[in-house]
């Protein structure tokens, strides 16, 4: 019983991110069409399936899932524990020192910091040559704008620019 609700628990913890994206307004359409959902709607059609919802959660699970039998135990948690420890460890003392522990937060912020500049580049970078022209900075800025201008009336409401916002955990694409 134990184990269900731990795994239970598990896969609520690793679906329920990608369920909060699926939200939509009354006419079907998703409200954000910031990144997530683009990277969720593998099939470029607009919408979101369930199979396309918990691709990432099934993924996660499966790695979690050692022995592949469709459960993940204890004992596969543990492994799983064992294995960041290990990978905090660097010098495999069997402790976690102050400095492995801030290496590692800097490694996670840089590496965030690089899919940032990446996903900045696949934004602005309408050619594909590896650098922003102005031109290409500006095209990105007015396609932006209209974006954000859902009643094309030229200006930016305060609604308007609530939705312009870089959603929490990733830029906007627009």
């Amino acid at each position: 019983m134990k184990r269900k609700i731990i795994v239970g628990s598990l896969i609520a913890a690793l679906t329920v991110p990608v369920l909060a994206v699926a939200a939509t307004d009354g006419d079907g359409k998703a409200q954000h069409k910031g990144g997530m959902f683009e990277r969720l709607d593998t099939n470029n059609d607009g919408e979101l399936t369930f199979e396309e919802m918990t691709a990432k959660s099934t993924e996660r699970f499966s790695k979690l899932d050692k022995d592949g039998n469709g459960t993940i135990s204890v004992e596969e948690m543990t492994i799983r524990k064992k294995e960041f420890f290990d990978k905090l460890d660097v010098d495999g003392s069997g402790s976690i020192s102050m400095e492995e522990a801030k290496a590692f937060r800097q490694k996670k912020h840089e590496d965030r910091k690089e899919r940032h500049s990446a996903r900045l580049m696949e934004l602005l970078d309408a050619d594909g040559n590896g650098t922003v022209s102005s031109d290409e900075f500006a095209a990105a800025s007015t396609k932006r704008f209209e974006a954000a201008d859902s009643n094309g009336d030229g200006v930016l409401s305060a609604d308007e620019l609530l939705n312009l916002r870089p959603k929490k955990g990733g830029m906007k694409k627009g």
